[in-house]
C-alpha cells in the first residue's frame, strides 16, 4: 500500500490476470472431465434406434438429409 492507503494499480492487474487464469483454467479442466465421461449408454444406444425405425418416412438409405444446412433459402 501507499502511504495514503491506495493499493497500487500493478498489483491490482496482476490479481484480476491471476483470477482470470484460474477461471479459465478451471472451464478448461471442467471440459477436459466432461469429454472424459461416457457419451452414451447401450439403455440410449436401443432407445435411438427404437424411434429411427418408428419415425415415420424414415428411411437411413436415401441420400436426402434433413436440417437448416442443408435448406434452400429459396423454395423450389
Amino acid at each position: 500500500m501507499d502511504e495514503n492507503g491506495e493499493t497500487k494499480t500493478w498489483l491490482i492487474a496482476l490479481k484480476l490476470i491471476l483470477i482470470a487464469a484460474v477461471l479459465i483454467g478451471a472451464v478448461g479442466l471442467a471440459l477436459w472431465y466432461a469429454s472424459q465421461l461416457p457419451g452414451s449408454s447401450p439403455a440410449l444406444e436401443e432407445a435411438i434406434k427404437e424411434v429411427r425405425e418408428k419415425s415415420p418416412g424414415s428411411s437411413s438409405s436415401s441420400g436426402k438429409s434433413w436440417g437448416l444446412a442443408k435448406d434452400s433459402p429459396i423454395r423450389k
